[in-house]
């Protein structure tokens, strides 16, 4: 797995490639959680993410509750259907925001923190 993260405006984008599971959630963790700042904006690029395990999902639900309580706003971008499917069956799909784009995420998201 690895995650690159850029600037748009006020937007942080983190593009995830490959798996996100056991082995990778804790990199995972530890590279986005430092992102999540009081009223930040965050957008998290699945398009190259293959696969989610519950322990990547884990790490989504996380990142979703602390940026609630900083006030913040986060979407999903590109999301594959396999892993849509997954969060649908787990009813993790109502926590997010998902966009088919990083650029509609991202205007979605910078609509909210204005």
């Amino acid at each position: 797995m690895e995650i690159k993260t850029f600037s748009q405006d006020v937007v942080t984008v983190a593009e995830i490639t490959g798996n996100l599971d056991s082995n990778t959630a804790p990199q995972a963790q530890e590279q986005i959680m430092p992102l999540v700042v009081a009223k930040c904006c965050l957008v998290l690029d699945l398009k190259k993410c293959t696969y989610i395990s519950s322990a990547g999902l884990r790490v989504l639900l996380m990142l979703a509750k602390q940026l609630t309580a900083q006030q913040s706003r986060l979407a999903l971008a590109g999301v594959c259907p396999e892993i849509k499917d997954v969060m649908e069956m787990t009813g993790f799909i109502n926590f997010f925001q998902i966009y088919d784009s990083v650029s509609q995420a991202s205007e979605a998201v910078r609509k909210e923190c204005v």
